[in-house]
């Protein structure tokens, strides 16, 4: 059966389709209002005053900005050696578990602070003159410690000045005075801890045992003793890690040694996760890479959780290259359309139109494109979706 439409017949599904199209412009236009668009191939919309108030149409003067050429490169993340914590016991003695508490696992969380072994004496008479002596020696430790600490501490507050006032000190030395003064520092609290050990240990009646407090909170890695087992003195009970720093190790081909920034912050991803996160400058690597023969650069960076030792990593390291000035342009103002990136444009007097970015550069709020016909102008910083849907319903009303 086929209609007619003045002297032409016209096909069922033909009628059937241009109902649904323009019932369905006819909803839209009912909840945007009535827009009066520029012809089919233009890509001007125009808006009166009341129209960009009910679409809560928002605009935003583009910035311009240096952005530094950076060179794409990969790696892998390590460990954080000062995150490793080495549960110990202090004498001979048979590892005993805490009442009420079950011996951990691989993968475990531990608490600082908590107590998850005890030991108990193998031989108690000799054990006070053991002790004695024993303690003796650390508190000599101990205040040998305290001036290692004094005299690092020093060492690195004078580089750490004189590498803020540009007067030829380096970065790889003020974080060596800064490595010196944490191990002393830690080498001191070690020793304190010690003494407290072993001073509870003499004060402790025959029969008793020595709580082992876990001092770093982590997740256990190796469990090397068990309840029930006999341990010598300073052998070593649990590893505990703490993840929530890690190294990122990032390979530097040798003919591109000299043409990004060494002492600047990079941005780096590890595989299968999609947000980007900045890491600082630690120090270079102590060998080449086995691959590139080039350098290996080492970068601290924080962890939320979700990272670990042995993922791959690609990374962003700017060049030393002088930054090119670039025109920044917000996410939220981005649509996508055909495969491509664009933005309304605020022409003033109520009129958007619809402008392709050429070659955008991704950035951590946006993309940067080169300096040129947009920068001076206005673009629709919220809005940009609904500019496009109604455009598009102009195109449908006219094609019919």
């Amino acid at each position: 059966m086929k209609l007619t439409q003045g002297h032409k017949s016209v096909p069922p599904g033909k009628i059937t389709m241009s109902i649904l199209l323009f019932g369905g412009i006819m909803i839209a236009s009912a909840n945007a209002a009535i827009v009066f668009a520029a012809p089919s191939n233009s890509t001007d919309i125009h808006l009166t005053k009341a129209q960009e108030k009910s679409l809560n149409i928002q605009t935003v003067k583009l910035k311009t900005q240096a952005i530094r050429p950076t060179m794409t490169l990969y790696g892998e993340l390590q460990r954080n050696p000062d995150g490793v914590f080495m549960l110990s016991s202090p004498l001979s003695g048979v590892v005993l578990n805490m009442p009420g508490k079950h011996w951990p696992q691989i993968g475990a969380a531990v608490i600082r602070g908590t107590s998850l072994a005890g030991i108990k004496p193998v031989v108690r008479t000799t054990l006070q003159i053991t002790l004695a002596l024993e303690l003796t020696k650390v508190k000599a430790d101990l205040a040998s410690a305290k001036v290692a600490e004094l005299t690092s501490a020093a060492a690195y507050a004078r580089e750490k000045l004189l590498y803020s006032q540009n007067k030829a000190v380096s970065l790889q030395r003020v974080q060596a005075a800064q490595a010196a003064f944490a191990g002393a520092h830690a080498r001191e609290q070690a020793d304190m801890q010690s003494i407290a050990a072993i001073s509870r240990q003499l004060k402790t009646k025959a029969g008793g045992f020595l709580p082992l407090p876990i001092f770093q909170s982590g997740m256990v890695t190796e469990v090397l003793v068990h309840p029930g087992q006999a341990v010598a003195a300073a052998q070593s009970l649990l590893k505990i890690e703490d993840f929530h720093t890690l190294v990122a190790a990032v390979a530097l081909p040798a003919s591109d040694s000299g043409a990004i920034a060494m002492g600047t912050a990079i941005r780096i991803r590890a595989l299968g996760h999609k947000h980007w996160l900045k890491a600082k400058p630690l120090t270079l690597g102590p060998q080449a890479d086995r691959q590139t023969r080039g350098l290996s650069m080492l970068y601290l960076i924080g962890n939320t959780g979700i990272l670990r030792p042995g993922m791959v990593i690609t990374a962003r390291v700017p060049k030393t290259a002088k930054g090119i000035r670039m025109t920044i342009i917000p996410r939220s103002a981005v649509i996508w359309w055909q495969g491509l990136r664009w933005v309304y444009t605020a022409r003033g007097g109520g009129v958007f139109t619809l402008r392709e970015l050429i070659h955008p550069k991704a950035l951590p709020g946006g993309y940067a494109v080169a300096k040129g016909v947009l920068s001076s102008q206005r673009i629709v910083s919220k809005g940009a979706q609904l500019l496009m849907t109604i455009q598009l319903q102009s195109t449908l009303k006219q094609s019919f």
